[in-house]
Parts: structure tokens; C-alpha cells; sequence
């Protein structure tokens, strides 16, 4: 969150989402994928390297930001889609339920599809 100053603020306004998903479950098989190819590699240059490239492939495919350590700070996870259908993952410290009564003010953006905020 440190980092986050520095992104550009956006917000949702109460009656824009249609509706909401959480994703946390959905990151889970990806990581616990990694920690077993971990747990198989027997020499360390071996282990960089595996590691090296997958961190290389999600970096690049800017597809995944869930980061186990977010889990440990109380963040979740969101799947959040609009009225007009585009899809979104917004990483919040809320539990967001009803769609209607979603709506933040301070979002900070990661990417176009991926926000975060500290919002209570």
C-alpha cells in the first residue's frame, strides 16, 4: 500500500455494479501449483530458474496481482462486473455483498481492469 500513492485514483459510484464474485478461491490451485513445483526441485539453480520464468510469465500476462501476503493484511479479493458488462478485480479490506450498495471513492488503479483500495 506503500506504493499505491503514486497510482491514479478512480471511483465507483453506488448503482454501477451488477455483480459481485470473490476471487480469493480462485488464486488458490495457482500458488499452491507453485509451492509444489518448489517442493519437487532438488538443486537451487534448478529452482531459480523454474521460478525465474514463472515469475517472468505473470509479470508479463498482467493477469494475476493476487498476493497471498494481501490475504495476511485482511484484504479480499473481488470480481466486480458494471452495468455496461466489463469485469474487474477490485482488492479491498470490505466484504462487498449486495451490488447495489457497492461504491468506493479512493480506488487506486493497477492496471484498467485492477484496482485497490484501503477503504473501510
Amino acid at each position: 500500500m506503500v506504493l499505491a500513492r503514486w497510482l491514479s485514483e478512480d471511483q465507483i459510484s453506488a448503482g454501477s455494479i451488477a455483480t459481485v464474485e470473490t476471487a480469493n478461491d480462485a488464486f488458490l490451485p495457482s500458488y499452491l501449483g507453485y509451492f509444489f513445483v518448489a517442493l519437487s526441485v532438488g538443486d537451487s539453480g534448478t529452482f531459480i530458474y523454474v521460478f525465474s520464468m514463472i515469475f517472468i510469465f505473470i509479470f508479463f500476462s498482467k493477469i494475476s496481482y493476487f498476493n497471498p501476503v494481501f490475504l495476511i493484511f485482511g484484504y479480499k479479493f473481488f470480481h466486480l462486473t458494471d452495468n455496461s458488462g466489463l469485469k474487474i478485480v477490485v482488492i479491498t479490506k470490505r466484504e462487498l455483498k449486495v451490488p447495489s450498495e457497492v461504491t468506493f471513492f479512493k480506488l487506486k488503479r493497477i492496471n484498467n481492469y485492477t484496482f485497490i483500495t484501503s477503504e473501510q
